[in-house]
């Protein structure tokens, strides 16, 4: 999370969120400036900050998993049951979550993927994530199959093609 951005987005100072929150200047300020990764910090200041915010602790500290095992993972849940998967993503906030982290690849993907399944098993796109699908990778990021690092879009799917992601087959976990 950005918490500088989260700060100027409700308009509170560094030092307002010290005295409301509780969290010594000198203990939130790297925070806030990203000098420090929250995840490193007390469960104690995490839960203080978290409060504030309106977030649970374990929203607030993130993890950034690469890509591809994200990725992987998701391919083998689709295989096991995809109508479970796409219900799953639509109901955990995993989607919102990754747009509060800035992790803008995998919250993309994730509706992608929803809406690629869903138009295959002819349900209805879901409007929660109407104002996600107004956003494009500012560049194309190929996935799978290393052919696709040249853009083939004719092999490429076009759910995700939207997104400036070049994905081909979300059924290849091994």
């Amino acid at each position: 999370m950005n918490f500088e951005k989260e700060l100027k987005k409700r308009n509170i100072s560094i030092r307002a969120c010290s005295l409301q929150s509780g969290i010594p200047y000198a203990t939130l300020y790297p925070i806030i400036k990203g000098q420090i990764d929250i995840g490193t910090c007390s469960y104690y200041t995490v839960s203080k900050l978290a409060r504030f915010l309106g977030f649970r602790p374990d929203e607030i500290v993130y993890e950034k998993e690469d890509f591809q095992t994200f990725r992987n993972n998701l391919h083998h849940r689709i295989k096991n049951n995809e109508l479970e998967l796409v219900l799953d993503i639509i109901e955990k906030d995993d989607v919102a979550a990754y747009m509060r982290h800035e992790d803008y690849l995998k919250a993309l993907y994730l509706v992608a993927t929803v809406d690629y399944i869903s138009k295959k098993n002819e349900i209805p796109l879901c409007d929660k994530f109407s104002d996600i699908r107004t956003l494009k990778l500012g560049q194309p990021y190929y996935v799978g199959d290393s052919a696709f690092s040249t853009p083939e879009k004719d092999r490429c799917i076009d759910e995700f093609l939207k997104y400036n992601i070049y994905e081909g087959d979300i059924y290849d976990a091994v």
